[in-house]
């Protein structure tokens, strides 16, 4: 009798949790919409709870299979409903011309700012007045003329980062394509951001790396928050777990409390960001939680993205030589003789340079893909449907990015590495097409752009300019997507050999 009544109560608790994971299942096809597959608990996207490829690949299949005869189709996030767009008339929409009628990223359903104080005041996770207030804060810090200053130590700073590559080329092996972009953009970054050294380049660097790696591919939390988002899309922000490492949280918290103390009680005229964050502290009489969110933005936003733009750029630079060579000529009219790199205005002008990284963001975009939330009532007019469809406020939609980037209607040969593509205007048609979305667009693009192009093109100039670049026999073939790793990142690893160029510079400066 007593195994009776368990075997009831465990069919009847199943049977719950079933009825608890379909539930939503007929969302979008009650809503006259159609709706592909779904599985219980794996939702239309089943490799991001069962990564047996990038879940990136599930979204651009059901983008290829229904963007000929559909606008949108619904879709599910684990259980939660999503409107997949498909047109990208309607992305550019959603992201430019009716942006005010979806304001809120996704990301602000999965973080409670209360209790990871670090992105307290980052523009990506907030919402509405307050995404308003701090991005009006912080986007004043990124002038051009900023910029420009920072440039002046990059320019050093990419010495360094040759001087290292040159010590390592005595051990005879392959160099890591991500650790060298991680090691650029943490010393430039800690550098120009807060006025201390990262010591990337020594046998003793700060160990950034390391929690770099716990945050970005390590994390239990962010994948917790990413399934109780999408089990229960309404969870309140009381019930959302800490997304940051308490180790990530003390160290970078202690780095920057001490950079700003050392900063205050030695007061420098640099020209730097850590100053002018200081200003802004006394000018909006921010706290010192405030001050030091603001300081991680750099970091949030810069680090991983940065430094996976550099790696993919030059594996694509090191698959296709003759690109590679044009970009070197370019590069090498540009700088005066024996400089490592040109001036600002001449490095952020240089079209190829330029397409390169563009070509390579399309290829491996950081981001591959988005998700809105209606705030304002809004009608969509797809071109494959009869009437219109009215999206409600608490509606999601999702921007399947790296799919547009990858469709050869727009991208012949999708597959291939062609920076000619975004010469002659091209960048700018592509956007406005709303098939480029290398660092989003709209009023909530990128924050830091105009920062991390800079930086990006100083660390691929600097090398192009001093050695050839080849692909190592390590690194695997194709375009294949870590299904591991949230951000796209080459499966296997960016494994690379460095060849010093015979009519190359031929020192660097360290100083």
């Amino acid at each position: 009798m007593y195994l009776e009544s368990l075997l009831l109560t465990l069919i009847a608790l199943l049977s719950l949790l079933y009825v608890f994971l379909v539930w939503n299942i007929g969302h979008w096809r009650r809503r006259g919409i159609c709706e592909p597959r779904a599985l219980p608990l794996l939702g239309s996207f089943p490799n991001m709870v069962w990564p047996r490829r990038h879940f990136l690949n599930d979204m651009r299949d059901l983008y290829m299979q229904y963007r000929l005869t559909e606008s949108y189709v619904g879709t599910y996030l684990v259980r939660a409903p999503k409107l997949l767009l498909l047109e990208p008339k309607l992305v550019n929409e959603v992201l430019v011309s009716a942006f005010r009628h979806f304001e809120h990223n996704d990301a602000s359903r999965m973080i409670d700012t209360d209790k990871d104080r670090l992105v307290s005041c980052n523009p990506f996770v907030l919402d509405g007045d307050e995404w308003r207030l701090q991005r009006g804060i912080f986007s004043p810090l990124l002038t051009s003329g900023r910029i420009r200053n920072a440039y002046i130590n990059m320019r050093r700073i990419c010495g360094k980062l040759c001087a290292y590559i040159d010590q390592l080329s005595a051990s005879g092996q392959p160099y890591n394509g991500m650790d060298l972009g991680l090691r650029f953009t943490s010393e430039n970054l800690f550098d120009c951001v807060l006025g201390i050294e990262a010591r990337s380049f020594t046998d003793a660097p700060l160990p950034v790396a390391e929690h770099n790696k716990a945050m970005s591919e390590d994390n239990y939390r962010l994948a917790l928050a990413g399934a109780l988002n999408g089990l229960f899309p309404q969870l309140p922000r009381c019930l959302r777990p800490k997304i940051i490492p308490p180790t990530y949280d003390r160290f970078f918290g202690d780095l920057l409390h001490e950079a700003f103390h050392l900063r205050r009680c030695k007061r420098q005229e640099r020209n730097d960001f850590i100053n002018h964050l200081l200003d802004m502290q006394r000018e909006h009489q921010l706290s010192e939680a405030q001050l030091t969110s603001h300081a991680m933005t750099f970091m949030f936003d810069g680090l991983d993205t940065t430094s996976s733009t550099i790696a993919h750029c030059l594996l694509l630079l090191g698959r296709y030589p003759e690109c590679q060579q044009r970009l070197w000529l370019e590069l090498d009219k540009a700088c005066a003789a024996n400089e490592l790199l040109p001036d600002f205005e001449l490095l952020s002008e240089l079209p190829y340079l330029s397409a390169c990284l563009n070509e390579s963001l399309r290829i491996y975009p950081a981001g591959g893909w988005a998700s809105k939330t209606c705030t304002e009532p809004y009608t969509f007019h797809g071109s494959h449907h009869s009437g219109p469809l009215q999206m409600y406020p608490g509606d999601n939609v999702m921007i399947p990015i790296y799919g547009l980037h990858h469709d050869p209607n727009f991208y012949p040969e999708p597959q291939e590495f062609r920076p000619e593509r975004f010469l002659n205007g091209g960048l700018k048609r592509f956007q406005q097409l709303g098939v480029f979305l290398g660092f989003g667009n709209g009023p909530r693009q990128c924050v830091g752009i105009r920062l991390g192009l800079t930086q990006t093109k100083a660390a691929l100039a600097a090398i192009i300019r001093r050695y050839e670049v080849f692909v190592n026999g390590r690194t695997l073939d194709g375009i294949e997507l870590d299904p591991f790793i949230f951000v796209g990142a080459h499966k296997g690893g960016i494994w690379l050999d460095l060849k010093p160029r015979p009519n190359g510079p031929k020192t660097v400066s360290v100083l």
